[in-house]
């Protein structure tokens, strides 16, 4: 097990132990059916388009990282070829883990707000995420394994809450919640074909 790896199960472990503390009532669960089907592969398709060189072996290894504001904290490390990892913050005090292992995958992150903490991996080839995270104190992890997964997680004006997503063949390639923007203490759990969200107490 690499060094990376090892620093994400960790954080991981964290942020599954950080959901448990949520209140088991008013569990929604969502199928996988309400974000796969043609409609999603064609949205992730569009947004892919701007990357899509990257994502193709058409580009070498990328890593873009712009920080504005106080305490930021980013690591990004890229194992494999023609991989993108793009990193922007704006705010104080916020953190950011990207890590690509394999080829052709691309990891986006977007964040504003303060003390959030975002962690995104992604282990396999042709693989997707974007993350839009903006509010305070939320802490996201975000784990592909597998191979041509797609991605996109929306936690815009989102407090005091906590996503662990896992993304993986069994997935079907389906496009990660958008709709879950505008969170206040909730704790949300995202498998292949199931989405958890229950309420912080």
């Amino acid at each position: 097990m690499t060094s990376w790896t090892k620093r994400i199960a960790g954080a991981m472990t964290a942020l599954a132990l950080s959901a448990g503390i949520a209140a088991a009532t008013e569990i929604r669960i969502v199928d996988e059916a309400d974000y796969g089907g043609d409609r999603e592969k064609a949205i992730v398709s569009t947004l892919m388009q701007p990357i899509s060189p990257l994502v193709a072996g058409q580009a070498g290894n990328t890593t873009s990282i712009a920080q504005i504001g106080t305490g930021h904290s980013v690591n990004s490390a890229i194992e494999g070829h023609s991989s993108a990892s793009l990193i922007a913050q704006e705010g104080t005090r916020n953190r950011a883990v990207q890590a690509i292992q394999g080829s052709n995958s691309a990891l986006l992150l977007v964040q504003s707000g303060t003390n959030n903490n975002v962690l995104q991996a992604s282990r396999g080839d042709n693989n997707f995420q974007l993350v839009g995270v903006s509010g305070s104190n939320n802490d996201i992890g975000y784990v592909q394994v597998g191979d041509n997964l797609a991605g996109v997680l929306d936690l815009r004006n989102s407090h005091n809450t906590t996503v662990v997503a896992l993304q993986t063949n069994r997935s079907s390639n389906y496009l990660m919640p958008t709709g879950i923007s505008g969170l206040k203490n909730a704790a949300v759990v995202i498998v292949p074909g199931k989405m958890y969200v229950l309420p912080k107490r």
